[in-house]
């Protein structure tokens, strides 16, 4: 596959080394077999119900006493009493969000071939499988008894649809049918992997019409579930039905359609639906992938990154993974992955956004249910959108937002007693905040929403749309900003206490509790809310008296500390120590996406940050390797601190241990546990590394100018190479060169007329 996507010459052996291909609704997981080939399918709105969401707990009444607890350093105290006040009212053990999983199985089985996988495989010559950025093409192919077959698949943008064509060059009998994915006995530890829902869902029903087959598939918690359709859309072959689907004799030519949806009601189909929109469609493949493309590749064509030559870009997906395993990481993998994470984020982004799996799995044990998880992971995967010119992709965020508001308020009422929006740290179809226990006192942790506000904001100033800030970004700024009102208490001292407070999903070293007083990134999260706040309305010379209000509070914001090692204390308590060995650096939220303005007028605190994830990485042991998305957030940090050898560091790390050979990231070193979380975070650390641009405001708040600084942490092993298209803050698109480790030429664009000031 030259250019841009990757070619591969084994057949694998695992479904994370799967091909990947999603419209972001419908998402396509290609395994390649010979013969007897596996197509998983999943659905952005499909999570297994496995419990009644229930209220949150009524922890508002009793606030009072979970305060006092914490004040006297009874920490563990009050994250057992929330429980126990669970216990009272009806939860039980703990509860898990409904997981992610994989829908249906389309089988593809080639009549004739071997009995077992790997005698289909050695009957399999010159196999190659590959996949293509720029168009989501999935193909497959192979040569068995001398005669050719190719399986190209993609998931249509335009048509909500799978696409499935089988060519050969002579006749085969074969059977396209749709089933159940089958559980997998291998799904590795339970810890990490969770228990096996597949015992949740009742047994396929079938039905036919006009020649399309219709699979449902019934929940057991309450009755509704989720139906999958097909039809053959073209063959020159005999069809004959079977149970599940078709068997074709001798075919060499076959066009397929698929499509899936949760269902609403027990009886509900869109089998009538799916035919009438199939028999409206051309059928042939290339005009339908052609459809597709032009949306897709609009989308990922939008960036562009050169670090090497055209022939070290050609070399197989093997060649490439074995290689960044030396060490010496070939420039041509970091394209790859910067591709590769592009390709996956935008594959994901639907109505909804990637979840931890982006919008694939494999197995019924997925981990951590597959969820969204909020305290860091969903913001890992979003952060790549905006510089990367994906704007619209960004939509998919605010929209499961909007879709939760009504949960989070409520969860704000019940847990604290309080106005405006609480985003739990784990969601998937519902927004309230069910999943805690002791160890894990989710409850506390207040950050959600004000740092999803943060992408709010920065759309508003990448696209320079004054509407949607006004329509989309105030109102919910605006009530992630009422809840602190309401949930700040003023110590003796007349500053603000942060209590409950947690920071994920650390422990202080003195206490071994995560239940604590002023967290960091608490602190953090709710003063960048506040100065947004009052940045936005002030340029917009809005809400003039709610900015003197918010101004007001951030008077009264706790300061940051720092510990005897010089680093920032990731809880501002004295009497709460630093734990280092971690895989969160939540308490760095300051430097994740710029420099948070009371860092940049006291730069000791920048200091103390850049001491704070050079001790964490010096000192990780038990947790070195853990968790991709922690090690974003240091290199993040150190990117805009100019810190070039911590993120060559990051970078070489991620990049030589959390990937597959698909170049699909892991959750941990190895690779190990299939997740989205780079397919984010690694292009916008790659991005950050070579441009990053912040707002700059006058003393009254008014922005007034945007500071641009080209190569600010540029990696010394990218000593050459090439950016195009990509977007910053201000509006502003910028095309980048550089060689020899120094600019050699950029253009910006500046749409919006704004003034600037380029930094090299």
């Amino acid at each position: 596959m030259p250019g841009r996507g990757y070619t591969s010459y084994k057949v694998s052996d695992r479904w994370e080394e799967a091909v990947l291909c999603g419209n972001g609704t419908i998402g396509a997981l290609i395994k390649g077999k010979p013969m007897k080939e596996e197509i998983l399918l999943t659905h952005e709105k499909l999570y297994l119900p496995i419990h009644e969401p229930l209220p949150p707990v009524r922890t508002a009444e009793h606030m009072e006493e979970i305060r006092t607890m914490l004040q006297e350093g009874a920490y563990q105290k009050a994250a057992d009493y929330v429980v126990e006040l669970s216990h009272q009212q009806g939860y039980g053990e703990k509860r898990w969000t409904d997981p992610f999983f994989p829908a249906c199985a389309v089988w593809i089985v080639t009549e004739g071939g071997g009995e077992t996988g790997a005698e289909r495989e050695e009957e399999a010559e010159g196999y190659e499988k590959s996949l293509d950025f720029t168009n989501g093409l999935s193909s497959v192919a192979y040569s068995r008894n001398g005669k050719w077959h190719l399986q190209q698949t993609f998931v249509s943008r335009a048509d909500d649809l799978c696409v499935l064509h089988l060519k050969d060059e002579a006749p085969v009998d074969l059977r396209v049918e749709l089933k159940k994915a089958v559980e997998d006995p291998d799904a590795g530890d339970p810890f990490w992997q969770g228990p096996s829902h597949y015992a949740k869902l009742g047994e396929p029903s079938y039905a036919w019409r006009d020649g399309a087959v219709s699979m449902r598939v019934p929940f057991l918690l309450n009755g509704k579930g989720y139906e999958c359709c097909m039809r053959i859309l073209k063959t020159d072959g005999h069809i004959r039905k079977t149970e599940s689907g078709y068997r074709l004799e001798k075919a060499s030519d076959t066009l397929c359609g698929f499509s899936l949806w949760p269902l609403e009601e027990r009886n509900e189909s869109r089998l009538d639906a799916f035919l009438k929109d199939t028999q409206q469609l051309a059928v042939d493949f290339d005009r339908l992938l052609e459809r597709h493309s032009r949306i897709h590749g609009e989308l990922f064509g939008r960036v562009e990154l050169e670090l090497c030559g055209g022939k070290e870009r050609e070399e197989s997906a093997e060649e490439l993974w074995e290689a960044s395993r030396s060490g010496n990481i070939p420039n041509a993998f970091y394209e790859k992955i910067f591709d590769a994470g592009r390709y996956l984020t935008i594959s994901a982004c639907g109505d909804w956004p990637p979840n931890l799996q982006g919008l694939w799995t494999g197995t019924y044990a997925v981990p951590w249910s597959s969820d969204y998880t909020n305290n860091g992971n969903i913001q890992t995967v979003a952060v790549s959108l905006l510089p990367g010119n994906l704007a619209e992709c960004m939509q998919s965020y605010f929209r499961y937002l909007d879709y939760l508001k009504e949960d989070m308020r409520t969860s704000a009422k019940a847990l604290f007693g309080c106005r405006g929006i609480h985003f739990p740290s784990r969601s998937s179809n519902h927004g309230l905040n069910n999943h805690f226990d002791s160890t894990w006192p989710m409850t506390f942790w207040t950050a959600g929403a004000g740092w999803m506000a943060r992408f709010y904001y920065d759309y508003w100033l990448y696209t320079q749309d004054d509407d949607f800030f006004v329509r989309e970004a105030l109102p919910f700024m605006k009530e992630a900003a009422v809840f602190y009102e309401d949930f700040l208490i003023e110590g003796e001292d007349g500053k603000y206490c942060f209590t409950p407070s947690y920071s994920p999903e650390n422990a202080p070293s003195n206490t071994g509790s995560q239940a604590c007083v002023n967290a960091t990134m608490d602190i953090a999260v709710a003063r960048e809310l506040l100065n947004h706040l009052i940045i936005g309305c002030r340029t917009l010379g809005i809400e003039e008296e709610n900015v003197r209000k918010w101004e007001a509070m951030l008077q009264k914001m706790p300061p940051y500390l720092i510990n005897e090692d010089g680093a920032l204390k990731e809880w501002a308590t004295p009497k709460l120590e630093d734990c280092y060995d971690h895989r969160h650096a939540s308490h760095l939220y300051p430097l994740f996406y710029d420099i948070a303005k009371e860092f940049r007028e006291e730069p000791k605190l920048c200091d103390a940050c850049r001491r704070a994830y050079e001790i964490k990485m010096e000192r990780k042991e038990k947790e070195k390797g853990v968790m991709a998305f922690g090690m974003v957030q240091i290199g993040m940090a150190a990117s805009h601190l100019g810190d070039v050898r911590a993120v060559e560091e990051t970078l070489s790390s991620l990049a030589g241990n959390h990937y597959y050979p698909s170049f699909s990231s892991s959750h941990d070193a190895g690779p190990s546990i299939f997740n989205a979380d780079l397919g984010g975070g690694m292009p916008a650390l790659i991005m950050e590394s070579l441009v990053q641009c912040q707002e700059i405001a006058d003393e009254t708040g008014h922005i007034r100018s945007y500071e641009i600084r080209l190569l600010p942490s540029l990696p010394s092993f990218w000593s050459k190479g090439r950016i195009k298209g990509l977007k910053l803050r201000g509006g502003f698109e910028i095309d980048l060169a550089w060689e020899d480790g120094a600019v050699k030429e950029y253009r910006i664009e500046n749409p919006w007329e704004n003034e600037y000031a380029v930094i090299v």
